[in-house]
């Protein structure tokens, strides 16, 4: 499956992987790891969030091997297809994590589905609603997950 296929598959869907806690962001970037990278999933992040991905990277096994984990630096554009991770606010501990659909200097286009109850999703009438395309700036950026090639 390509990235556009699961982008026009999951679209307005609200996806719970793991069937626990509701359709969070972790749940769309697992369905999009199992049917397009085709990967072992990572090691299960319990209640601790999305931003693990970046933080414990090094420390976990099934996602080191197969996957590379690059920081945001200034100027630096995370690919079409990279899991990007997005830190912690105050609001939401837990950070956040999506998928670039493209990028540019201003910020990037990404496909998400947005767990939390907050302003700007409930503002936008999409909480719980499923997976849709949005525009991140690069304040909160992390860096980016990409796929090992074989």
């Amino acid at each position: 499956m390509t990235l556009n296929n699961f982008v026009e598959k999951y679209k307005g869907v609200a996806v719970d992987w793991d069937k626990a806690f509701g359709a969070q962001c972790v749940d769309l970037v697992r369905q999009y790891w199992q049917e397009v990278w085709k990967v072992q999933q990572p090691e299960p992040t319990g209640t601790q969030g999305a931003a693990v991905f970046y933080y414990q990277h090094e420390k976990r096994a099934k996602q080191k091997r197969q996957m590379t984990c690059v920081s945001y630096t200034t100027g630096l554009q995370p690919p079409i297809g990279a899991v990007v991770i997005f830190g912690s606010t105050s609001k939401n501990p837990f950070g956040h994590i999506a998928i670039c659909l493209s990028a540019d200097k201003d910020g990037i286009d990404v496909f998400e589905q947005d767990g939390m109850a907050n302003s700007r999703a409930i503002r936008e009438n999409r909480e719980q609603k499923g997976a849709f395309i949005s525009r991140w700036n690069y304040d909160r950026l992390l860096g980016w997950l990409t796929k090992k090639e074989e």
